[in-house]
């Protein structure tokens, strides 16, 4: 069953004045409060952008288009904060914003990243310049798809519709450059990749892998505790060696991934080896026992 709660809805005229109004009674807000630090961080820039493109097209002077009220709302979804906006538009603005939309969506994080940087580089009019970044913004705080639809009114006035959400949990990251003695490590909830790979026989064993330990536990809080319907959390090794003191860590690690996969059954392991290192999945396949938990063995060059 969802859940769902409001956190704060608005229908009503929309200018720079107004903005500052709504902004600073959204921060007021027990349920904003409550949030997560990140989070509410996010939620607060999305809807400063929000604010600001509906304000731009509700000064254009479109005739009737002042007469339909837009309307705002920022909700909890389960496990996500939900902002909605609701807007008049020039019916001839359409084909530019869906066009801005379906590439910004279709963009990854780093080339979303290089086209923001393009756009403040270049010297654009400030409308055409606002409107791109806006959107591109609002993307890269929340992570996930700008979904949007567009109601004909008349032949003048179009309803632009925008829904775009933000993960009610942020989980911090965990990046470890990878060293001649120990190994890359990639842990990104928000991307997620998680990922172990090179050689493995840190000099203090110990430091090195109480720090992934710490998150891992942390994560596997978040995980257990939290309702996520997207795909399967998967963890990937792909080790060179790795020697008898990082094999007890790797073990524990593999060992907590077990314990999230028999509370929400959506966790795997995926164990990368040489086609020809019969060593490394053997190892692989013992760990795996150890852990009793099922990994999936992958050759390299047949992923």
């Amino acid at each position: 069953m969802s859940e769902t709660s409001i956190i704060y809805n608005y229908t009503g005229k929309v200018d720079l004045k107004k903005t500052d109004q709504l902004l600073m009674r959204l921060k007021k807000t027990d349920a904003f409060l409550r949030l997560q630090k990140t989070t509410a961080k996010r939620v607060y820039a999305i809807l400063v952008e929000c604010l600001e493109n509906i304000a731009r097209h509700l000064a254009s002077d479109i005739t009737g288009l002042g007469k339909i009220l837009p309307v705002i709302s920022v909700r909890s979804e389960n496990e996500k904060i939900v902002v909605r906006t609701s807007n008049p538009v020039p019916v001839e603005r359409t084909d530019t914003i869906a066009r801005r939309l379906n590439r910004i969506n279709r963009l990854s994080e780093l080339e979303l990243i290089e086209l923001y940087e393009e756009k403040i580089s270049r010297k654009l009019p400030e409308r055409d310049n606002n409107a791109g970044l806006g959107f591109i913004l609002m993307k890269l705080k929340s992570g996930n798809r700008i979904n949007y639809r567009f109601i004909t009114v008349d032949r003048f006035i179009s309803i632009f519709e925008l829904e775009i959400s933000v993960n009610r949990y942020i989980m911090r990251k965990l990046f470890i450059d990878q060293t001649s003695s120990s190994p890359r490590v990639i842990l990104d909830p928000e991307r997620r990749i998680f990922e172990i790979s090179g050689e493995s026989r840190p000099p203090d064993v110990g430091e090195f892998y109480g720090e992934i330990m710490d998150w891992l536990k942390d994560y596997s809080h978040h995980l257990i505790n939290t309702r996520d319907d997207s795909d399967p959390v998967v963890f990937n090794f792909d080790l060179e060696y790795f020697n008898s003191s990082s094999a007890k860590y790797l073990l524990d690690f593999c060992k907590e991934i077990a314990n999230v996969q028999s509370k929400r059954k959506d966790v795997m392991v995926k164990w990368h080896y040489e086609d020809d290192d019969m060593d490394m999945l053997e190892v692989g396949r013992e760990m795996s026992r150890m852990a009793k938990f099922p990994f999936e063995f992958i050759p390299k060059g047949k992923e």
